[in-house]
């Protein structure tokens, strides 16, 4: 059974993505909106962490942090990984992973620990679909994020997809640059998921390669 909400809570998901307009009511003109960035409640792909933090803050999210390494213990682990050595011992200072409540709205924030500190590389949202159809909620979604790079028959469940840069990928999964998806599952919950893309997590594993005197791994003949 869906679960009943509130009318305040109705809001929650289209508000985590963007504000709702008058154009929402016509679908023709959602499609003639620009695009807007891919984000989800205001937070991006390498989004430096004190600037989540203080964004999630201002927007009323109750936050809980987990810890992990800093770029340095990064580095000091990379380095043990390359002598074969254990990098148990390691402390963890650094953020890893952002927690966020906001009445029916869960938010999970990853992070990529960088030499200024941290910054996004995968942001999950999750709300109930607060008595929207699939049809309502692709709609919004639309109107956020413009026409998606793959979508599934609307007859089916929700499940969309955008990538950005004119990549013509067919999943956020393994995508080479940013990439967004949204589906309802299940549980009649709508899920989003937001990726960094395999060509950011190449460039970061470089970087850190070079940074523990690694070198730079061999490019792939693939």
């Amino acid at each position: 059974m869906m679960t009943r909400i509130t009318a305040t809570a109705a809001l929650a998901l289209l508000a985590a993505c963007g504000s709702a307009s008058v154009a929402e009511q016509d679908a023709s003109a959602q499609t003639r909106v620009a695009a807007k960035p891919l984000t989800i409640a205001g937070v991006r792909i390498g989004m430096p962490a004190t600037e989540v933090q203080a964004a999630l803050a201002r927007n009323g999210w109750k936050v809980e942090t987990f810890q992990g390494y800093d770029w340095a213990t990064a580095v000091e682990e990379q380095k043990r990984q390359q002598r074969g050595a254990s990098s148990f011992d390691l402390p963890r200072t650094g953020l890893a992973t952002i927690q966020a409540k906001k009445g029916d709205e869960a938010l999970i924030i990853e992070f990529r620990r960088v030499p200024a500190g941290a910054e996004v590389k995968v942001v999950k949202y999750e709300a109930p679909m607060a008595g929207r159809t699939g049809a309502q909620l692709r709609a919004q979604l639309t109107q956020r994020y413009g026409k998606p790079t793959r979508a599934a028959s609307p007859q089916l469940p929700l499940d969309l997809t955008w990538c950005s840069a004119g990549e013509p990928c067919r999943s956020a999964y393994g995508a080479a640059k940013p990439a967004l998806h949204a589906q309802e599952d299940v549980y009649h919950k709508a899920k989003l998921l937001l990726m960094a893309g395999s060509d950011t997590e190449r460039a970061w594993q470089a970087q850190l390669q070079r940074a523990a005197g690694g070198g730079t791994p061999a490019k792939s003949s693939f």
